[in-house]
């Protein structure tokens, strides 16, 4: 008889509300990324803006 995993033993994640904000950068001589995620949201916001000096 095969094994099967039992549904009441399977790993969940846990959400931690660390009130942070996340933000990331990828630099380029053209564009530049700008991404970040917010507390309370699910979405990581993505916004483009030219390179430059």
């Amino acid at each position: 008889m095969p094994i099967t995993a039992d549904q009441s033993q399977a790993q969940t994640a846990t959400l931690v509300d660390l009130g942070a904000i996340f933000v990331s950068l990828e630099l380029s001589k053209s564009t530049w990324l700008v991404t970040a995620l917010l507390p309370g949201s699910e979405k990581m916001s993505r916004h483009t803006v030219a390179g430059g000096d």
